[in-house]
């Protein structure tokens, strides 16, 4: 009897060391497991902070974009604005030509060799 005991201790002994070294193998997964879990939101922290600057960036261009639309338009206007006056002295120009002979005088003198 005494050496079915005492192997049954031995094998009850075997199982508890087995079983303490499962425990240790599943806590070393377990806090491997939270360490990559930490990795993995420290990631995500750094993908959202990217996000909203680029967010931010975004919108940044997107007004300085209608800023743009805003001046180019300005432009499109005083261009028109600028063709308009000028095709309105060019004729103011043309009229006065013909009627006033001092001005077309002056039209017609031919300009030295020099200065074309």
């Amino acid at each position: 009897m005494d050496t079915i005991t005492k192997y049954a201790s031995i094998g009850l002994g075997a199982i508890c060391a087995l079983l303490i070294i499962y425990c240790l193998l599943l806590r070393n997964d377990r806090d491997n497991a939270l360490n990559e879990i930490d990795n993995l939101n420290g990631q995500l922290y750094t993908v959202i902070k990217t996000n909203l600057n680029l967010k931010g960036s975004i919108d940044q261009l997107e007004k300085q974009a209608e800023q743009n639309r805003f001046y180019i338009t300005k432009l499109e206007d005083q261009k028109a604005e600028t063709s308009k006056r000028t095709m309105e002295e060019l004729e103011k120009f043309k009229t006065t030509k013909r009627t006033n002979q001092p001005v077309n005088d002056w039209v017609n003198t031919k300009l030295p060799k020099g200065i074309y």
